[in-house]
């Protein structure tokens, strides 16, 4: 295992679609998971801080390495900064990301290689479906790795009062939903 790859994203939380990206290149490569957004916390799309993400995911892979990435401004020049903190903390040869920011760093960087990781069902399996389940008092264990479990309940809390407080009917489906910028 000659190559160094970092998986990079949010983890807010870690589930199972994030499971089988770690699962298809853990024996390929000496992973390493770039835990994004690791000074924000306490928002509805970030409520778990950096430590809860890494013991959430170490949880499942104690012997993976998992570092935190914080975020810079969103010129050009934060951009860049971020991609030197990335290339500084983790030395990789190749960046595992769908997000299409870190794509287009990452694509014209020289020094590193892309791997656009097929997202596993990203309908499914995302954190804001299962933040939004936790939120709304729906099962949401199904969507994280069973190793997983007790260290995401441990923070339910922080994850329902970080954001809206939805009531959802039986039934109920992203289609219908009714908000006030929504337009029938």
């Amino acid at each position: 295992m000659s190559k160094r790859a970092i998986l990079v994203g949010r983890f807010q939380p870690f589930h199972l679609g994030h499971r089988e990206v770690v699962e298809k290149y853990r024996d390929s490569y000496e992973l390493v998971i770039g835990v994004g957004s690791a000074g924000k916390e306490g928002e509805e799309e970030n409520p778990l801080s950096f430590e809860d993400r890494r013991e959430i995911i170490r949880a499942c892979y104690p012997d993976i390495e998992i570092m935190g990435l914080k975020d810079y401004s969103s010129d050009e020049e934060g951009h860049q900064k971020w991609l030197e903190e990335l290339r500084d903390k983790a030395s990789p040869d190749k960046v595992i990301s769908q997000n299409g920011l870190v794509k287009r760093l990452v694509e014209e960087d020289p020094e590193l290689e892309l791997i656009e990781q097929d997202m596993h069902d990203p309908g499914i399996y995302s954190g804001t479906e299962v933040r939004r389940r936790i939120r709304s008092g729906e099962e949401w264990r199904y969507l994280v790795p069973e190793c997983a479990e007790e260290e995401v309940a441990d923070r339910i809390e922080k994850i329902k009062g970080s954001g809206i407080q939805y009531e959802f009917k039986p039934g109920w489906t992203r289609e219908n939903a009714y908000h006030d910028t929504y337009e029938k």
